[in-house]
């Protein structure tokens, strides 16, 4: 378990440095939402000690990282960052 919060707090860094650095207005929402989805999966694992109680975050997640890409290099951090903490809950990916 402390790989895939190891993983999580990577990816949640990830997004508050995009936040941060920016210049596209319009992706702010979008890190929030991701943002959001992150807190919900810490309290999630911390309530229940296992990657069964993310699987529909990470489902949602895996549609909302594939349908709007966040541009420059923080937007492939984030999604560098969100593959490996993927693939470290050992979730399969929906392919939806």
């Amino acid at each position: 378990m402390d790989n895939i919060i190891n993983k999580l707090t990577a990816y949640t860094f990830a997004l508050r440095d995009a936040l941060e650095r920016t210049n596209e207005a319009n992706e702010r929402p979008k890190i929030a939402r991701h943002m959001a989805a992150s807190a919900e999966m810490y309290a999630l694992l911390h309530m229940h000690k296992t990657c069964d109680a993310i699987a529909h975050v990470v489902t949602a997640e895996n549609r909302s990282h594939g349908l709007s890409y966040l541009s420059g290099d923080h937007g492939t951090r984030v999604a560098k960052k969100w593959l490996e903490f993927v693939d470290a809950t050992g979730l399969e990916p929906a392919n939806t």
